[in-house]
């Protein structure tokens, strides 16, 4: 599908969830009880799908823990690390590794904030080299775009990475980095359909009482597998949950159980069993409490934000 601005065109991202929730937010009230069952149900309706074991490997790549947005209950705690990267040999050596196990059809280079890597070029040169064929994208807020120089698009260009925007109602010149796209021949597209003006809160449970398994199956962002530093999560928030610890002092536990150590399986069939099931962090989301239509705010780092 395409979002249409003037004569120029940006690809939006679409799926049965997405379109459900544009469905809902027009004819229902977002703070509603209805809007929350509904959609939680249209979750739990599309769950043997999304959750099924896939062919190949398709994940997202934890480049950057902070943010340069900060937004208020940021689902990887970014607004409470001051910044931290991925070390660009330890990238390339998960990278070179994960190839071997078995085929990448799809690697998103996400934060946290991906464009404030220090070496993000040289990232991007290391995905193409070992994933050849596979689909590469870059998730961005889109702040830092306009300030990317020539060799930052050509290497767009040539590696064939795409750029997806998250569209916050920030400000930006959405038409001036449609430029940059075109003339670069750079695939530019949303990485939500339509505008992200609202929040969902899915709240973590402090006591771990959840059944982990209804959890996963009743949440809109599991199978979003995230790798880094040789550890494959079936979710962002397993991998972030850490600088939450840390911050305000709690102890929700990552086990053993919770990732895969690319290094210590034998094929990405082993991979791949994992990636589609509930692990034991799952039992922490708490969501009989979720929230829907929160207007999109900068973080006060209330704990309340999360819990």
């Amino acid at each position: 599908m395409l979002y249409k601005m003037g004569e120029k065109k940006i690809y939006v991202r679409k799926t049965f969830l997405g379109n459900c929730r544009r469905l809902l937010e027009k004819i229902v009230p977002q703070t509603t009880d209805l809007y929350k069952w509904l959609y939680l149900n249209a979750v739990r309706f599309s769950s043997k799908k999304r959750n099924e074991r896939k062919k190949y490997l398709s994940f997202k790549y934890h480049t950057v823990d902070g943010c340069n947005l900060n937004c208020s209950g940021c689902s990887t705690f970014s607004p409470l690390v001051d910044n931290s990267f991925v070390d660009a040999k330890s990238f390339e050596n998960d990278i070179k590794h994960i190839t071997k196990l078995g085929y990448v059809e799809k690697m998103e280079l996400i934060g946290g904030e991906a464009l404030l890597h220090p070496n993000i070029l040289e990232l991007i040169e290391i995905s193409r080299k070992y994933i050849e064929k596979g689909e590469l994208s870059l998730v961005t807020n889109g702040i830092l775009l306009l300030k990317k120089d020539e060799k930052f698009w050509e290497s767009c260009r040539k590696n064939k990475i795409g750029i997806k925007i998250t569209p916050y109602p920030i400000k930006l010149d959405i038409d001036k980095i449609l430029e940059f796209a075109e003339k670069y021949d750079v695939n530019l597209g949303y990485y939500y359909g339509g505008s992200k003006i609202h929040f969902c809160k899915y709240p973590l449970n402090m006591d771990g009482r959840g059944d982990m398994n209804k959890n996963f199956n009743r949440c809109d962002s599991s199978c979003c597998a995230t790798l880094r530093d040789g550890k494959m999560y079936i979710c962002c928030r397993t991998y972030s949950v850490k600088f939450f610890n840390e911050y305000y002092g709690q102890e929700f536990k990552v086990l053993e159980k919770d990732y895969k150590d690319i290094y210590a399986v034998k094929d990405a069939d082993e991979l791949l069993d994992f990636m589609c099931k509930a692990t034991p962090f799952c039992r922490y989301c708490d969501l009989d409490k979720s929230k829907f239509g929160i207007p999109w705010g900068i973080t006060k780092k209330e704990i309340g934000e999360w819990i």
